[in-house]
């Protein structure tokens, strides 16, 4: 993995677990439908403390969240986001498209479900999320388990028909 496609695979999983724990704090049912509500001092908050991502922020709030308005919102923020040091388009195509970003996509899934009852039970920042992700990523069990699907891929691609084109 380059390092440029390690930045960008960092960068871009931490949009998406930032929209995630937007949805997990911040998530209000209405009717049948469900709202981002974010109260002006989380706003003050994330403007402080996760200036990257308080664009995102301003974007969802108040609006209908659903699988879709989150993935276009997440993808549109991505595209245009990192000012500083913006992603080529063609970069970010292959992390949300690589085999990396699935996995740590899937990992942080694991890890929100596995850790539901403690992050519901009081109010956890956005940096202490990723901070225990990471520290849970390095535990013995999840690093043999992320080598066994590594070395599995490895096999199915060694063992896979080449094509011609």
């Amino acid at each position: 993995m380059t390092p440029e496609f390690a930045n960008a695979l960092s960068r871009i999983s931490s949009v998406v677990m930032f929209e995630n724990w937007l949805r997990f704090y911040f998530i209000a049912e209405e009717g049948d439908s469900l709202y981002l509500r974010l109260p002006e001092k989380a706003m003050d908050q994330i403007r402080n403390r996760y200036a990257d991502f308080h664009e995102l922020a301003e974007h969802l709030n108040n609006r209908e969240i659903t699988h879709d308005a989150s993935l276009k919102e997440v993808c549109l923020f991505v595209a245009g986001s990192f000012n500083d040091k913006p992603l080529p388009e063609q970069l970010i195509a292959r992390v949300f498209d690589s085999p990396e970003f699935h996995l740590e996509m899937q990992f942080f899934s694991y890890w929100v479900q596995a850790h539901e009852e403690q992050l519901d039970a009081a109010f956890m920042e956005f940096s202490e999320w990723r901070k225990s992700f990471s520290a849970w990523k390095e535990t013995d069990a999840v690093r043999d388990y992320a080598d066994n699907l590594a070395a599995d891929q490895a096999l199915a691609e060694a063992e896979a028909p080449e094509t011609t084109q």
